[in-house]
């Protein structure tokens, strides 16, 4: 239905845009001789922007400004000098859009679409998420749902969200209900200026937050220097032998005391601890985890609202927290969970919630939309989350190419380097330890430097490889069972 009204589109697109270049040729006659008029330089103003997928191309507008005002700065504000007489009467009446009637014939832009930005402001393409992206899957437009929904007074964050939202719910219909608005709002000659500049600072794209367990500080120091930025000390006993007793799993069996040991060891490193799952000496065992220093605690295995709620209490502001979300009962509780005031992270633990629902491989709840279900609702609540865990690149039964693109589409900000990364109980000596730490953290960097440069489409092809993958793998299991 979608790809169906694209092609409508496209062929209304072409005939709007021929009869309003015939339609308005008299008017465009005018304007360019007012323009030359008013001011030296030329009657077109042509500027970068991004288009569909992220592609580059020139787009058309009536000169507005001073020739060589655009180097005063991005921005439009209240009593702007830049802009001419003329100028400012295209401007309210938004008649200088109109060249990009040209744009529309060439297939480069459409009558509605997100609006299409500078190739270097707000960001680079390369300085979207990869859930950001997503705006670029269609043809941007003239309007859109962001230009009636704040137009330029709108954070930047704020224009994307509904730029995707528009993605979303692309149809006739919407269409048509924002033709009717723009028109409301051109006729009323609503303003279109900045209040100020809407474009947050400092928005270099991050990298994955790695973690690594270990109670051992010189393997802690080592995973520091390589780069990962999170040392896991696992406290959790109670219960988890019973759930993953028949797994290749290792119980860590770490003590309080490593906690001290570690922070003595390392400088830049956060220490991540999970406790033991909500029992009657919870209160005691979360404030000793406090007093021994650790950056953030975990809460493993819980199923109700009530069990987060006692978490909170417990650790009374005193710490950053963390959910690890591993039964099914906290996912069908979800939506009350998460609305607890004091969550930090969540993190989904796909080794005990794919034996929850009974499923034969891990990654199978990233293949059906579990895993992207839940990211869905920890984002609308602005609430950094991860999943799972990875090997090094190209290793793993699903390789860690896979998952890590899985991590940039869904908005994930962390990940643990799981035992397969880095064995250390079958490495004898530290400097070896060193080795495979460096070369994959670096592998990872540079992947992840790889994928910032990739648009939307190029994750939704990936997805759908993912979940063939996913499916064969299962069905090497069920085989092997038999």
């Amino acid at each position: 239905m979608i790809l169906e009204y694209k092609v409508v589109k496209r062929h209304l697109d072409i005939i709007c845009s021929i009869l309003g270049l015939i339609i308005l040729l008299p008017l465009f006659i005018i304007v360019a001789i007012l323009i030359k008029l008013e001011s030296k330089g030329p009657i077109f103003y042509k500027q970068l922007r991004l288009g569909l997928h992220g592609k580059e191309f020139t787009m058309y507008k009536f000169r507005t400004m001073y020739l060589g005002a655009e180097k005063e700065g991005v921005y439009e504000l209240k009593g702007d000098t830049r802009v001419n007489r003329i100028g400012r009467i295209l401007r309210a009446s938004s008649i200088d859009e109109f060249p990009q009637l040209i744009n529309i014939l060439k297939g480069e832009m459409s009558f509605i679409g997100p609006r299409p930005p500078l190739t270097y402001h707000p960001w680079p393409f390369s300085e979207y998420t990869i859930p950001e992206k997503k705006r670029f899957m269609v043809v941007p437009g003239i309007t859109g749902l962001a230009q009636i929904r704040g137009r330029k007074g709108l954070e930047w964050d704020r224009r994307i969200e509904y730029d995707i939202e528009y993605v979303d719910k692309f149809s006739f219909i919407q269409d048509l209900k924002i033709v009717f608005i723009t028109i409301y709002k051109v006729l009323s000659m609503s303003r279109n200026l900045n209040v100020a500049e809407t474009a947050a600072k400092d928005r270099k794209t991050r990298p994955l937050k790695l973690m690594y367990i270990s109670n051992d500080k010189n393997i802690a120091k080592i995973a520091e220097d390589s780069g990962v930025d999170w040392i896991f000390i696992d406290l959790e006993v109670i219960g988890k032998k019973e759930r993953q007793g028949h797994l290749d799993t290792v119980i860590s069996h770490h003590k309080l005391e490593d906690i001290k040991d570690i922070k003595d060891k390392i400088s830049k490193a956060k220490i991540i601890v999970r406790i033991n799952p909500i029992y009657h000496g919870s209160k005691e065992e979360i404030r000793r985890v406090i007093q021994a220093g650790a950056d953030i605690i975990m809460l493993p295995f819980f199923k109700t609202k009530k069990e987060v709620e006692q978490f909170i209490a417990y650790t009374d502001g005193d710490i950053k927290t963390c959910l690890l979300v591993e039964t099914p009962e906290a996912v069908e509780n979800i939506d009350s969970i998460i609305s607890v005031p004091g969550i930090d992270y969540v993190y989904i633990g796909l080794n005990d919630l794919h034996i929850g629902y009974k499923r034969k491989f891990m990654f199978s709840l990233l293949a059906d939309g579990t895993v992207e279900s839940l990211c869905n609702k920890f984002k609308a609540k602005k609430i950094p989350y991860g999943f799972g865990g990875i090997a090094r690149l190209k290793n793993g039964v699903l390789p860690a190419e896979y998952i890590i693109r899985e991590f940039y589409r869904l908005g994930s900000s962390m990940v643990i380097l799981s035992r397969s990364f880095c064995n250390a109980s079958k490495v004898e000596d530290y400097q070896t330890i060193e080795k495979v730490f460096k070369e994959g953290v670096q592998e990872i960097r540079r992947f992840e430097e790889y994928l910032s440069k990739k648009d939307y489409l190029y994750f939704l092809k990936s997805q759908r490889i993912l979940k063939k993958k996913v499916y064969e793998i299962e069905e090497n299991i069920k085989k092997v069972g038999k």
